[in-house]
């Protein structure tokens, strides 16, 4: 066990200490609402009518941001303002470095506000009743023309569907903390010699029907959309990856991430600290980590 947690130990180091790729990345950054964007792909949620305002920092420029409709204001050489529309839907605005010829694509989910929920149902599609505490301002309505829209690089809206059948439109709450924490995972298990294409999402969001189906708690991160159990599966066989390369696939890969993503909660100006957890296998299930991005630490074994 001695061994195990020092080389545990030399991994984590190394994934701090090696850059990252800049696969992926712009030269410049994108800040909205206490986000930044610096991915090629990126995502927001928003409710109908409101106002974005973007700040774009870096880069060469000169930047210009465009929509569909024209729908963008400019208001100086890096601030626009984009008004959502007042009806539900996916948008796309492109930032451009016109000079460096570089683009972000922000898909930007207009969703259905939480109001419009009714005996716990939005269209038909069952939701469940939420305690305050983790209800979201609203959803994505996801459809078989939007279910493949990228998120991020590494992840698209339909890896973090609830589980419970049913068919289209199904809805999804999620937060853009939560894209941006799996993106950061993805970058530091590059810089620890595992390069993959995506993390496995063994369960995103749960709707509080679906959830006390299970029999969780009833204000688990999940409902709100701000947690993800999660393992490495670049082998896409189904099972976590030999993370540890001790040549087996055991607790201790879960134990090996999750003292990754401690290390990124407890780094300086950490990137969405929130809730950790590491779990064994069972016969339904292999591995896995559950992160969250509730704003505070917590810590648990499975």
């Amino acid at each position: 066990m001695g061994r195990f947690l020092t080389a545990v130990a030399a991994l984590i180091v190394l994934a701090f200490a090696v850059p990252p790729r800049a696969v992926g990345k712009v030269p410049f950054a994108v800040r909205t609402g206490g986000l930044t964007f610096s991915e090629k792909v990126a995502s927001l949620m928003v409710l109908p009518g409101t106002s974005v305002d973007l700040e774009i920092e870096g880069g060469d420029g000169p930047y210009h941001v465009d929509t569909k409709d024209g729908s963008e204001q400019q208001r100086s050489a890096t601030a626009w303002r984009w008004r959502a529309p007042d009806v539900p839907r996916l948008e796309t605005l492109t930032v451009l470095d016109a000079h460096g010829g570089k683009a972000l694509t922000l898909n930007v989910f207009v969703m259905v506000p939480f109001t419009d929920v009714r005996d716990g149902r939005l269209n038909g599609y069952r939701i469940g009743a939420y305690p305050p505490r983790t209800q979201p301002a609203g959803f994505i309505e996801v459809t078989t023309d939007t279910i493949r829209t990228k998120l991020s690089p590494h992840f698209e809206l339909r890896q973090f569907l609830c589980k419970q059948p049913g068919g289209f439109p199904k809805y999804v709450a999620l937060s853009e903390a939560l894209i941006l924490k799996l993106e950061a995972i993805i970058e530091a298990l590059d810089r620890a010699g595992h390069d993959v294409d995506t993390l496995t999402i063994m369960s995103g969001y749960r709707t509080p029907f679906y959830n006390e189906g299970l029999g969780n708690v009833h204000d688990s991160q999940h409902t709100a959309g701000t947690a993800a159990d999660i393992f490495v599966d670049d082998k896409i066989d189904g099972r976590m990856d030999d993370l540890d390369r001790d040549g087996l696939v055991t607790r201790d890969d879960a134990i090996w991430l999750f003292k990754l993503v401690d290390r990124m909660d407890h780094m300086p100006a950490p990137l969405f600290p929130g809730g950790l957890g590491d779990y064994g296998a069972t016969g339904a299930h292999g591995p896995f980590v559950h992160v969250d991005v509730r704003g505070r630490l917590a810590r648990w074994r499975g």
